[in-house]
């Protein structure tokens, strides 16, 4: 999977709302845990379209479809709906997803950070 600098399709209003919901006393811990499990499908993904393991492949999308949809990171969620159903044995469309997925989670992944790197102030 590649990376890119922009989330093509990313809902800033619906991140903010999420990140006003939690509140300031527990914003850091959530994006530290976001970029972890963000991560963590990545590298799922990536091995599992590797090794064709199709059933990890599903898991690990699924996983990123609710998280991505959730921040608002609409093509990112839309990608991995794609990819969990292609994810039942076709290999060429699987294939044909992961650099665009890779992007968008790259993506998303710097914006998470940033947000975090906010919260600390100048350092």
């Amino acid at each position: 999977m590649q990376s890119s600098s922009a989330v093509r399709r990313f809902d800033r209003d619906r991140f903010q709302r999420l990140l006003d919901l939690i509140g300031p006393s527990e914003v850091a811990a959530f994006l530290t845990q976001l970029a972890q499990d963000l991560s963590g499908c990545g590298d799922a993904i990536t091995r599992a379209a590797a090794t064709r393991d199709w059933a990890t492949l599903r898991e690990a999308s699924h996983v990123l479809i609710s998280l991505s949809g959730s921040v608002g990171a609409v093509s990112l969620q839309s990608l991995a709906e794609h990819l969990n159903a292609v994810s039942r044995g076709d290999a060429a469309a699987t294939d044909r997803l992961l650099d665009d997925l890779g992007c968008d989670l790259s993506a998303l992944l710097a914006v998470v950070r940033a947000q975090a790197a906010s919260l600390q102030g100048p350092q």
